[in-house]
Parts: C-alpha cells; sequence; structure tokens
C-alpha cells in the first residue's frame, strides 16, 4: 500500500546485575536470540524517499522469521550496549563477543528453569489473589452457600448479569461499596476509572465467580500468556475448543487402529467432526493469528519460541477463537503494535456478537469498539450509554449537577446548624435523601433509552462533593541550542548473534520543537531505532552527530521495571538529581512527583513495592528534573490511566524542545503529531527506516483500509 517510502496478556494459556552510573541499564541484561527481521542491503535503503510505492498488504510482516517483541527488541539493545566500547562511534567486531554453543545452551537451559520458576510463582500470586478479596451481596458473603452463582443460576436461558448491592474489599482495603451493576448480553463495555481502584478486581471476580454470575454464562478473562511447549500457535489457538481437540485426538487413534470393530465409532467421529466445520475451524483460528500479526511460517513455530508478549497475543487469539458467552479484556492493546490494535478494534466491532468487558487506557480503541461505558468512581459503578466521547460528555453534565446539589445541601445544613437544633439538621437530610430517592426512582423508571443516562442503581446517599482525580505532568522549558540537536547520517546497525536483523541507511534528524511517531509492526527495529537516538547502541556503519550541550529525556519499559531498589522514590531521585534547588531538597522532590499523580504515601514506600504505574511515575518525575531538550518515549502510556495520558500529551503539548515517540495510542500519537510543518511519520519495516509522505492521520487511514478488506474476507 502507499503508506511508507522504501527508504524507512490470559487465564485461557498456561526472567541484572548492578548499574555502573545512573540510568544506565544495558549491562544488566542478556541478548536474545530470536531471530527477527530480515534486512534488505543498505544500497536499497539509502535515503527516505518524498512518496512511498505500493506494496502488498501480506507486507505487513514482510519475510520476518521471527520477529521479537518490543521487549525483546529492548532486551538486545540493552545487551548490544553493554557491547559498547569506551571511545564513541567506535566500530566493534560483533561476532568477536558472541557466545559459544556451550554457554548458550548453559543459557537456555538457566532461562527454562527460570520461565518454570516465574510460572510457579504466576500461580502462586493468582492463589493468594483469590483468597485476598472479601466480597458481600447484600448481608451475605458468597461462597459457602453457593451464592455467587446468583437465585435463577439453573436458568439456562438467562444471558443478563445483574449485580445488586454488592460491595469489596482487598486486604482490608474497601473497592467497592454498596455498588450495582447490570451487564446485558450482547453489549460492549468500556470499564474506565483511575488506576489502583479495582477494575481489574472486577474482572477477576466475574472470571472467579466470586460475585453472582448464572451458571449457564461462561467466562473467559485473557490475563497470561499462553504456557511455552511444543505445540505451533495456530495448533494452541485450536486446542482452545478441547471438545474439537478430543475428536481429533480419537480420529488419528482410530485410524490407526486395525481393528474392524472401530469402524462405527470412527463414522461416528467423522460425522461430529463434519458437524463442527473442522477445517473451517483451523482456518478461522489462522485468520484470527494473521489479523493479530502472524504470518504463516510464525503460526507454525512453537509457543516456546515466543516472548512473552507474543504468547499473550496468541492468548488473545485464543479467546477470540473460543467465543465465550462473557469475554473479559485487560488492557489489550499493550502487546500490540498499532496494526494488530486497528485490527482488533475491527474484529471486535463486525465479528462478536455476544458481551464484552474491556479495561483500556485507550481511548480510540474505547471510541471504536464499545457502546456502554461502566465508570468506577467513589467506590461505586455508574454506566453511561454510548462510547467513551458520550461518556466524557454524560460524567461531566452529572459531575456539574451533583456539585449544585452539594452546594445547595450545604448552604442548608450550614443554616440548619445555625440554630443549634438537631431536628432541623435532620429535617434537611431527610428532605435531602428523599429527593434523591425520588430522582433514583424516576431516573430508574426511564429504563435504557435514555441516551448518557446513568443505569447503575447505586443506593442512594446525601448529596456529596463530586471528588475529580487530578494529575498534573510537566517538562521544564529547555534551553535553547543550535541545530541540529541529534542527526543520523546513513546508519547501519545490527546485533551479534542475529545476522538476519539489520537496520540500514537511516537518515534522520531532530531539533527543538520537533515532533515525531515511530511506527511499524512489533519487532522491525523501533525500540532499536529509539536506543541508537539515545546513544545506547553504536552505529556499525555510518554516522552520528550530537550537539555537546543536548540533554536527553527517555522513558523504556526496562527503566519501570529496573526500579527494584530498597529505597524510597525520593531518596533514588535525589541521588540522581542532587543539584534540585528549592527550601527543601525532600519537599521539592515530594512537590514533583505529587504532580505526576504519585499519592504522598507512596513517596517513602520503597519502590520495589510500587506498581508498575507508581514506578512510571517516578521515571516521569526523573525525566523532568533532567531538564532535557528532547524526549524519547518508547510506549509510555502502558501503566497509565487515562488521566495520566491526557496529562501527558498536555505537557508534551507545552513542551518546546523535541519529542520522538513510539506508541501503540493512536490518539496520543495524534496530540503529539497535530503540526503538519513540525511533525513526521517515520516507518521501520523491512530493515529501513523511511519518511511517511503525509499525516498519522492518513498513514492510520491507509491501514485501516487493508484491515477492513481482511476482516470482512
Amino acid at each position: 500500500m502507499g503508506r511508507k517510502d522504501t527508504s524507512s496478556s490470559t487465564s485461557v494459556g498456561g526472567a541484572g546485575g548492578k548499574k555502573e552510573k545512573p540510568m544506565s541499564v544495558s549491562a544488566m541484561l542478556a541478548s536474545m536470540d530470536a531471530p527477527a527481521s530480515k534486512a534488505k542491503p543498505s544500497k536499497a535503503a539509502s535515503k527516505p524517499k518524498s512518496k512511498p510505492s505500493k506494496a502488498p498488504s501480506s507486507s505487513y510482516m514482510g519475510d520476518i522469521d521471527l520477529p521479537p517483541s518490543d521487549e525483546e527488541e529492548d532486551d538486545a539493545d540493552l545487551a548490544a550496549a553493554a557491547t559498547k566500547p569506551k571511545p564513541a562511534r567506535a566500530t566493534v567486531d560483533l561476532n568477536a563477543i558472541a557466545p559459544s554453543q556451550k554457554d548458550s545452551k548453559k543459557k537456555d537451559k538457566r532461562e527454562a528453569m527460570a520461565a518454570a520458576a516465574a510460572e510457579a510463582a504466576k500461580q502462586e500470586v493468582l492463589r493468594d489473589d483469590r483468597d485476598a478479596f472479601s466480597v458481600v451481596i447484600g448481608a451475605r458473603v458468597p461462597g459457602s452457600t453457593g451464592a455467587a452463582e446468583g437465585d435463577a443460576a439453573t436458568d439456562d436461558n438467562i444471558r443478563d448479569i445483574v449485580l445488586d448491592n454488592f460491595s469489596v474489599s482487598a486486604r482490608g482495603k474497601e473497592l467497592l461499596k454498596s455498588a450495582s451493576l447490570r451487564i446485558s448480553h450482547g453489549r460492549r463495555y468500556g470499564l474506565v476509572g483511575p488506576n489502583g481502584m479495582g477494575k481489574s478486581t472486577l474482572l477477576k471476580l466475574l472470571a472467579w465467580r466470586h460475585v453472582p454470575v448464572p451458571r449457564s454464562i461462561d467466562v473467559l478473562l485473557v490475563e497470561q500468556e499462553v504456557v511455552g511447549d511444543d505445540r505451533s500457535a495456530l495448533e494452541a489457538v485450536v486446542a482452545a475448543d478441547e471438545e474439537l481437540t478430543a475428536l481429533r485426538a480419537e480420529q488419528a487413534k482410530l485410524e490407526a487402529s486395525n481393528n474392524p470393530d472401530d469402524n462405527d465409532r470412527l463414522a461416528e467421529v467423522y460425522e461430529k467432526l463434519n458437524l463442527r466445520d473442522s477445517d473451517a475451524a483451523r482456518a478461522r483460528a489462522s485468520k484470527i493469528l494473521a489479523g493479530l500479526g502472524f504470518d504463516q511460517s510464525m503460526q507454525g513455530r512453537s509457543t516456546k519460541s515466543f516472548s512473552g508478549g507474543w504468547r499473550m497475543r496468541i492468548s488473545l487469539a485464543r479467546a477470540l477463537f473460543m467465543q465465550p458467552t462473557l469475554l473479559l479484556l485487560d488492557e489489550p492493546t499493550n502487546h500490540l503494535d498499532l496494526r494488530a490494535v486497528l485490527w482488533l478494534e475491527q474484529y471486535l466491532c463486525s465479528q462478536w456478537k455476544k458481551t464484552l468487558i474491556v479495561v483500556s487506557h485507550d481511548r480510540d480503541f474505547l471510541n471504536t469498539v464499545c457502546n456502554d461505558i461502566i465508570h468506577l468512581h467513589d467506590k461505586s459503578l455508574h454506566v453511561y450509554r454510548g462510547n467513551f466521547d458520550d461518556f466524557e460528555s454524560g460524567y461531566e453534565q452529572k459531575r456539574k449537577e451533583m456539585n449544585r446539589k452539594f452546594e445547595v445541601f450545604e448552604k442548608q445544613m450550614k443554616a440548619a446548624r445555625k440554630t443549634g437544633s438537631k431536628a432541623a439538621q435532620d429535617k434537611v437530610k431527610g428532605q435531602a435523601l428523599s429527593k434523591a430517592n425520588k430522582e433514583a426512582a424516576k431516573s430508574k423508571g426511564k429504563g435504557k433509552n435514555v441516551a448518557n443516562d446513568d443505569e447503575s442503581v447505586n443506593p442512594v446517599d446525601l448529596p456529596q462533593k463530586w471528588l475529580d482525580y487530578k494529575v498534573e505532568f510537566h517538562f521544564p522549558e529547555p534551553t535553547l541550542l543550535t541545530p541540529p540537536l541529534l542527526q543520523l547520517i546513513e546508519v547501519g546497525f545490527s546485533y551479534p548473534n542475529r545476522p538476519d536483523f539489520k537496520l540500514s541507511g537511516i537518515d534522520v534528524g531532530i531539533d527543538m520543537g520537533t515532533r515525531v511517531a515511530i511506527v511499524g509492526p512489533n519487532g522491525a527495529g523501533k525500540s532499536t531505532l529509539l536506543n541508537l537516538l539515545a546513544g545506547d547502541l553504536t552505529p556499525s556503519e555510518g554516522e552520528m552527530r550530537r550537539s555537546q550541550k543536548l540533554r536527553i529525556g527517555r522513558y523504556s519499559q526496562h527503566f519501570v521495571d529496573l526500579l527494584t531498589m530498597e529505597e524510597n522514590a525520593v531518596q533514588y531521585l535525589l541521588r540522581m538529581h542532587p543539584d534540585q534547588e528549592g527550601m527543601s531538597k525532600a519537599e521539592a522532590v515530594r512537590a514533583k512527583l505529587g504532580k505526576f499523580g504519585l499519592p504522598g504515601h507512596n513517596h517513602l514506600t520503597p519502590i520495589v513495592k510500587l506498581s508498575g504505574g507508581q514506578k512510571a511515575r517516578v521515571v516521569f518525575t526523573s525525566i523532568s528534573m533532567s531538564n532535557p531538550h528532547i524526549l524519547l518515549l518508547d510506549e509510555p502510556t502502558n501503566h497509565l490511566d487515562m488521566q495520566s495520558i491526557d496529562a501527558l500529551a498536555d505537557a508534551l503539548d507545552e513542551f518546546t524542545g523535541g519529542v520522538v515517540l513510539v506508541s501503540h495510542d493512536s490518539r496520543l500519537i495524534s496530540r503529539v503529531c497535530d503540526d503538519e510543518q513540525k511533525s513526521e511519520i517515520w516507518v521501520v519495516e523491512d530493515g529501513t527506516v523511511n519518511k511517511f509522505d503525509g499525516t498519522f492521520d492518513d498513514y492510520k487511514g491507509e491501514l485501516l483500509e487493508e484491515i477492513k478488506k481482511e476482516v470482512e474476507e
């Protein structure tokens, strides 16, 4: 297609060292052995061209043999950086440092043992999780009396889930209080709210049936990657249909039998397989995998040969193939590239006829897929008709109305308190409760046809001030530098032990105000390109030019994952940035952490105990304190909630330095690259980096045209 120049996580499925200097993590990780995309000769990728040539849709994955996920690519990048010589830009004989075959076997054995230990740890945590939650429905605690299955659980015709007046706590922390929710069959719900408030918990409780779910409704939560084994990716997906798998196994056994008495049973098996349309099932599984980025070669490879990110895709494919009555997806886009996200959107909208609840921070994904939004706010659940944009409109209207009622109530209570009469105060409270009950009954009586009406039936309470969750990101104004700030000129790069991966002819530059979105399939080299720009990797050919005073702020998932120290966030930031000014250094740091959304009680918590989202806020605070001229952001939204992503987008809008972004979040890319004069789209594919001739919306539009044809076939 004409989108590029030719220069360029489940329940259905079944690991470091010291840093020598701050933020240097390259020496902590070993290189990955999985092959990646095959590179074209560097002559074919000398410089970006002005207009892309037409490429067939099948060229999306090109001739990639076995691409790594972005996390795998990062591992290889950081490992390759560890081999970087002290003199800048010197050429290294990468093959000279390759491990021996014996060392490779030892490494494979260690990795297999680590994977097994990690899986055992996951299962142990899962068992602990199930015991950590307390659920009360009305006055009942489900479990011992079977209440979790509902009063009408034996009715096979029940397809809706009704949760009335239930409360949830986790290790003493109250997450939901007297909440109610109706999940209607065939609707696609988006579950939104700040991180850490209980969204993922609600999905787990539904999947575990710790809340009343009719027995007639099968529930599937895509949460963990499929366990790696010798089965191919395609076999792992088809095997999700256990009855079909059993019939095929019996068919193979009977066909190998020489006993004539087995012929009648074999005929029955053939008939059942024919009724289940066995061949069509395999074709459907293959189509789903293809949509999620697996070409035919990859579909035939063993699941154990894939990284965790790709095994999460296999788990997602299994879930889509199984078609449960209620499908629960928790941040399904986190392990997908942009094209796979767009394919998933189209598939769910056109092919999914059952019930879906998805937790996602991706606004465009929620707008495209969902026709209802469940908002978890203040320990209650509120349902809004429409997509996320409709929810925002309804939410703002509801927030203003509730605050208006609270102001009236507070004014009346203040007057009653002045009288000194308890009876007067009780009268005001009684009138407020009576009015609230009447309004709730009236709202419920309107039914589902009222657009944006809150369909939840949470018990009424006295008017309260609507407490909004607020977060503010900020990157300081950088000092002006003479351009060019950063340039790669005819740069090429390859990894040791991966001769089939090479980036060639990279010719790009970044200045103050530049906005760049790097797009392309997972494993094509997006993170590698960022590491080249950051100076963490040394080009094997070509030239890098960099301003001597240039400061780069770098965000990477590995930086977040490697924050495992016992020191707290304040201690860490003071150590990383000892020259901070202020009345009190600690107080200044805590103020910055607060603006980036880290709660005050977590400022002195050991970093090792923080969640991924909380660690991400520490990293962003550190980037801000470094006063960067250029921001290099690799999937910065994965651990952020919706409000934080909006705050990040606002901060990037105001930032006058350069920004280079790798993200699957369409809306964030559109926000960052909204100025056509300053924005560029770099397509990393087939061993090249090409500047797309057009806007991001143009690029996305061409992808969508391809994908719609694939889904409709």
